[in-house]
């Protein structure tokens, strides 16, 4: 179970939203606008913020400025419109830690604010483990195997946490780029699914179920042997993330859009935080390498 607040103007949304957190078990505080909330954590620090984008009064888009103000450890969680893919780029370039279109929310919010809070989690268990680590290399082949990619995702948070090499907030950005960057490597690259198919996935995934169909296409002859190579080198000046696919390559024009465009795409969502979460991402002229660089913000602890 966590602590959620809930920040949402309508009362028919609200409703809807509370009762799918709550029956994951999920305790939640609603207030229906940002200065509410603001107050509200003044009171209580909840785990996570889960909150509207356009509200009157205080925005989705001031709420997170401010939180990053004065709660940067608490991570917010964006619920945008259709149409609102704009302010929505504003929010995650200003701290927010994940967005969920609207459209999606049943399929999408019980697994983002799952791979969160596991990311803090796991910054709380190994914040103090290797803090004199001044550079460490992870070199992975893997298979098409999803069950495999949060446990990897996990080894490379606690050393970049244990490393002191970003505060929390920012922890949660790379660890959902780098997430969303292997799913994509691994799910639409070499097992060249669709969209729907990914997001099936995900909801499923999130109950530690593997839908058939993502059992049929790793069994298949053409499929089965491919491999996703993830090199991840850590220093205490960068985290530099390079994937090379077996399949169909990475989609470089999504990924060159810029994010409001990517965004908007059925296939955009994990693109869009992957080029608004890292500081530098790219394609090559293959489209089989995606190189992605976050720069460190705080310094090594000594």
């Amino acid at each position: 179970m966590s602590t959620i607040l809930l920040v949402e103007d309508s009362p028919t949304q609200a409703m809807e939203i509370r009762l799918m957190l709550e029956e994951r078990g999920h305790q939640v505080s609603l207030v229906t606008d940002g200065t509410a909330a603001m107050e509200a954590l003044q009171k209580s620090l909840p785990e996570v913020v889960v909150t509207d984008l356009e509200m009157p009064g205080m925005s989705g888009l001031e709420l997170v400025e401010a939180m990053q103000a004065q709660f940067p450890q608490i991570p917010a969680i964006l619920i945008t419109a259709q149409g609102s893919e704009a302010l929505a780029v504003q929010a995650l370039r200003r701290g927010a830690a994940a967005y969920v279109p609207k459209n999606m929310l049943g399929m999408l919010l019980n697994t983002t604010i799952r791979d969160v809070l596991g990311v803090l989690r796991a910054d709380q268990s190994y914040a103090q483990l290797v803090d004199s680590l001044t550079f460490n290399r992870f070199v992975f082949r893997l298979p098409s195997e999803p069950f495999l990619i949060a446990p990897l995702v996990d080894l490379v948070v606690q050393m970049v946490s244990g490393m002191s090499l970003l505060n929390s907030n920012e922890l949660i950005r790379f660890s959902n780029a780098l997430d969303h960057a292997i799913q994509n490597g691994m799910l639409y690259g070499n097992l060249e699914l669709n969209a729907e198919q990914v997001a099936t996935f995900r909801d499923a995934f999130g109950d530690g179920i593997e839908p058939e169909f993502i059992v049929e296409r790793r069994s298949d002859s053409a499929y089965c042997d491919r491999r996703l190579e993830i090199d991840i080198q850590v220093s205490e000046t960068e985290i530099r993330c390079t994937l090379r696919d077996e399949g169909i390559g990475f989609n470089a024009k999504l990924i060159n859009a810029d994010v409001e465009s990517a965004i908007q795409n059925e296939d955009g969502h994990g693109i869009g935080l992957i080029t608004s979460f890292m500081d530098q991402v790219s394609v090559d002229e293959s489209q089989h390498q995606l190189l992605m660089v976050k720069h460190c913000t705080r310094q090594v602890l000594v």
